[in-house]
């Protein structure tokens, strides 16, 4: 590695034992420096967040309008592949949204890819369970859960909401435009084969059309 001395220095934080790190610039690319003038991270990034603002340790860097991390090391801990990376914990605790190709996933708290991101929508666990959370691809839609597994297959192109009709069912529709039930482990309670479903209270028929419900 060699020494620096001619960058304009831009930012200052402190590594452990107490060193001091630097932002650089040159070229209009951004490094990093330690306070010995020796380069960490050579200047070729677009952009250089503060270290642990995202991520304990690493630094959020871009390239060519892509994202990735490097840590305090200046080793590349996540490739900067991704159009988007979110802020941790916002969706699922140790979980960061990315967007690559215009896709959502997940990753985790290392940097791996917990739910590969190939949905067009993801929605947010509690919206219809608190240990699922909707996803949509190609306008079908189905749910994860909390360790990225598919706990109902993306083969809806609607869903209700749970309890909305029957206690712990939601109403869920086909692409034949059929109607049926899940219940919360996923299972089709009532099959996904009739045109329309009407709800009935105690002994009095409720005239609720659910053929075009979302």
């Amino acid at each position: 590695m060699k020494k620096l001395f001619t960058y304009s220095m831009l930012t200052v934080f402190t590594f452990s034992f107490g060193q001091k790190l630097f932002i650089v610039k040159s070229d209009e690319k951004f490094g990093i420096v330690n306070e010995s003038g020796v380069e960490v991270i050579p200047p070729k990034y677009n952009s250089i967040e503060d270290f642990d603002k995202m991520h304990p340790n690493w630094a959020k860097v871009e390239l060519e309008n892509l994202y990735g991390f490097v840590d305090k090391s200046g080793k590349i801990v996540v490739e900067p592949k991704y159009q988007t990376i979110d802020n941790y914990d916002e969706y699922n605790d140790g979980w960061a949204m990315i967007v690559k190709d215009g896709k959502y996933g997940f990753m985790n708290e290392s940097g791996k890819e917990i739910v590969p991101p190939i949905y067009d929508k993801i929605g947010k666990f509690g919206d219809f369970s608190k240990e699922w959370i909707l996803v949509e691809s190609q306008g079908l839609k189905g749910f994860i859960d909390k360790d990225g597994n598919i706990v109902v297959p993306l083969k809806y192109t609607e869903v209700s909401k749970f309890d909305d009709v029957r206690k712990n069912w939601a109403l869920v529709k086909s692409r034949k435009e059929k109607l049926g039930f899940i219940d919360k482990t996923g299972k089709e309670v009532i099959p996904v084969i009739y045109d329309t479903i009407e709800a009935f209270t105690k002994n009095k028929k409720k005239n609720t059309e659910l053929a075009n419900a979302e």
